[in-house]
């Protein structure tokens, strides 16, 4: 090692060599006295004194997945924090691929949809497993706590066959903060200027090196109500809600898999107001009320095998719930629904490489379930007769699949079949294909087809359609001892995909465009442009020339570029044409933009302080026919149908990180206090006033201003 005169001896000479410049001189010397400083340290110091140096990068909220045959959206814990209230069905304000809506004026119940259909079409489960269905689709999304949300992947079209013969456009799937990666604690407190409160609280705890122990526990109540757009009915329902979950997983040698129990309870309460403007709802029995009391148990476990020194892996899922529903729909004519479903859900699945580019996945399913539902619609006097459906499904299914998975260098293909036997329904072929071609590392396409099916529950899934006076007719076009004498609703879903990543500004920014297509070859509808007064339920068959099924078309783009470092921007844009035959002529689907756009600005400091603003267009929405209309009801006429105005929604929020443990966040939502007038339709007849509250196309609550903390031990 050379000593400081050494180097001083060294620096002259050049001097003198080249006439003496001085900056070569300083030069020199700059570079050689940090260097000997850097070598001394690594010299003296003892390598096993040596600090690690840990890197940490905030997670993009929002990737996608190009490694399989379908394109997968990922979302992620931070895309989640953009929009922190407060459940999964309310988190999608930032997807134009999931949507959500109001699904009526007073309920709160929201309304998600994909490729222009609602979530009844929509497989979704959480890891995989199919444990939001029967009774839990209306509103299975919508009691899972956002707080908890680990992340959600969406796919678009038909899944795979190994999940069922359901999804008929698209899946999201979810899991939560249960895995060795959570944090030990984790409390999130949320409170918003409309009476909303929420307490979310996670604990974690390592048993031993193989078993970790999760539980969970959410609160949310709306203490109190509101009427901001004037039309005396509530905005928003008075709430409560409860969470609670352990879940335990466990690991050691070939075997590992998880246990857990999960209970939710959602109280509901809405409809007439003492007073416009107010927020206290009317108690008079003569009054419009809506009430509800909702709650579902599960119990779910998994256990895989992966043998040492082979290919094959074998899982086995299994789930047991209970789900109880008990809703007042119109308390004026007593109209109510109460059901109560017990399921059974079990699959067996083996996967095994058969060669380096072929795999094969292959197993059974069984699924039991029986509910028990009874709809009671009561007129009060007003007419002579009380209308009382009550029965007793059962459902026995019993499936087996089988899915080929090719891949070699640029294209992968899976092949899928189902073959499931039905109670009701009979024996019934289900197939799939998904392709992807890589033209190369940075350009994808992917096609996908197959057929879709499932079994109506056209009360349980349909409830908000249902708070009204409407007279309920159910057309029996089929009589065949099946559910409801319907038939199960098939479609076929075909989809292209293109997507491509590059470089924008010296930054990565990708470009997805897509284009799917649904027809429809047995449906049933909900019609209300039959009659103003009257709810039609019809089943739709290919085979009869008289009521021919809808279908769906839809285009999606999206764009996604940093403009500057840390700045993230998303461009989105979506058209739907879902064509249905309603009012005995073909009209698209009612309370749906056939054009949706959404623009996302997410920006963040070096010192963690986080800038996020979301920009949603809808356009013009198709309203079915009214009972009567009001001066404030917003509606243009256009060729003889009726139209909601198109309309902007801005979201916008703040959120400061301290020391990876401590986070506050502060946010408005639909900043330019945008709202609909007329949600709720009201006509009094020589008889009785009539009340019809699912004439919701916008937001009725006006501007929400929220804050919260966030804590975290890792």
């Amino acid at each position: 090692m050379m000593s400081f005169m050494q180097i001083c001896q060294i620096a002259v000479s050049i001097a003198k060599k080249t006439n003496g410049n001085m900056k070569r001189i300083i030069l020199f010397l700059g570079i050689s006295i940090i260097g000997k400083s850097i070598l001394s340290q690594v010299d003296t110091a003892s390598t096993d004194t040596i600090e690690t140096v840990e890197i940490i990068t905030d997670s993009k909220g929002e990737t996608q997945d190009i490694s399989g045959s379908k394109l997968v959206q990922k979302l992620g814990e931070n895309e989640f924090k953009k929009a922190a209230c407060c459940t999964l069905a309310e988190s999608f304000e930032l997807s134009n691929v999931v949507e959500v809506s109001n699904s009526d004026g007073v309920s709160g119940i929201k309304r998600i949809e994909m490729l222009g259909l609602q979530g009844k079409y929509v497989q979704m489960t959480r890891n995989n497993m199919p444990i939001i269905s029967g009774l839990a689709t209306l509103n299975g999304l919508s009691n899972i706590p956002g707080a908890f949300v680990n992340g959600v992947n969406i796919s678009k079209g038909t899944g795979s066959v190994n999940l069922g013969f359901g999804g008929i456009t698209g899946g999201i799937d979810y899991s939560l903060k249960t895995n060795e990666k959570s944090p030990r604690l984790f409390v999130n407190a949320y409170q918003n200027n409309q009476g909303r409160s929420e307490l979310n609280v996670l604990t974690q705890q390592k048993i031993n090196k193989n078993i970790i122990n999760t539980t969970l526990l959410h609160g949310g109540k709306q203490w109190f109500t509101t009427d901001n757009n004037k039309d005396s009915y509530t905005d928003m329902p008075a709430t409560q809600r409860v969470y609670l979950e352990n879940h335990t997983k466990f690991q050691k040698g070939i075997i590992e898999g998880m246990f857990g129990v999960s209970h939710w309870n959602d109280q509901k309460e809405a409809g007439e107001m003492i007073e416009v403007g107010g927020n206290e709802i009317n108690m008079d029995l003569n009054s419009f009320r809506f009430f509800s009391n909702e709650s579902k148990t599960d119990v779910s476990a998994k256990l895989g095998i992966i043998p040492e020194g082979t290919e094959t892996t074998f899982g086995n899922l299994l789930n047991l719930s209970n789900h109880k529903m008990n809703y007042t729909l119109n308390s004026a004519i007593g109209r109510q629904y109460i059901a109560d479903e017990n399921r059974l859900i079990y699959s067996g699945l083996v996967q095994s490489e058969l060669t380096e580019n072929l795999r094969v996945k292959a197993g059974i399913s069984y699924l039991h379930s029986q509910i028990r539902e009874t709809f009671n619609d009561s007129f009060d006097g007003f007419f002579p007769f009380r209308q009382i459906t009550s029965d007793t499904i059962t459902q026995n299914n019993f499936g087996l699949f089988s899915e080929w998975v090719y891949n070699n260098n640029d294209l992968s293909v899976v092949l899928g079949l189902r073959l499931d036997h039905h109670n009701l329904f009979g024996t019934f072929f289900t197939p799939r294909v998904h392709m992807k071609y890589e033209f190369d590392k940075k350009q994808y396409l992917f096609f996908q087809t197959g057929i879709g099916r499932r079994m109506a529950l056209i009360y349980a899934e349909n409830l908000p359609e249902f708070i009204s006076t409407r007279w309920i007719y159910k057309e029996q076009v089929h009589s065949n001892n099946t559910p409801y004498n319907f038939n199960q609703e098939i479609a076929w879903n075909t989809g292209l995909t293109y997507t491509k990543n590059f470089q924008f500004l010296r930054y990565p920014s990708s470009f997805t465009v897509d284009a799917f297509f649904t027809q429809f070859l047995n449906q049933i509808i909900l019609d209300r442009d039959f009659d103003a007064g009257t709810l039609l339920m019809r089943q739709m068959d290919n085979r009869d020339s008289g009521h021919k099924p809808g279908y769906v078309q839809s285009i999606y783009s999206e764009w996604s570029f940093m403009p500057l470092y840390r700045m993230e921007v998303k461009l989105g844009y979506r058209f739907i044409n879902h064509q249905q035959s309603l009012g005995n002529k073909w009209r698209i689907q009612p309370f749906q933009s056939r054009h949706r756009a959404l623009a996302t600005i997410s920006y963040r400091t070096y010192n963690k302080w986080y800038f996020d603003l979301v920009a949603q267009w809808n356009g013009k929405k198709r309203v079915p026919v009214v009972l009567s209309r009001n001066v404030n009801d917003q509606l243009i006429e256009s060729n003889g149908e009726l139209y909601s105005p198109s309309f902007f929604i801005f979201n916008g929020q703040i959120r400061k990180t301290w020391k990876k443990n401590f986070e506050w966040y502060l946010g408005a939502e639909n900043l330019l206090n945008f709202k609909q007038n007329s949600p709720v339709v009201t006509d009094l007849n020589q008889w009785f006033r009539r009340v019809d509250a699912t004439y919701s196309w916008g937001p009725n609550n006006g501007r929400m201003i929220y804050t919260g903390i966030r804590y975290t031990i890792n």
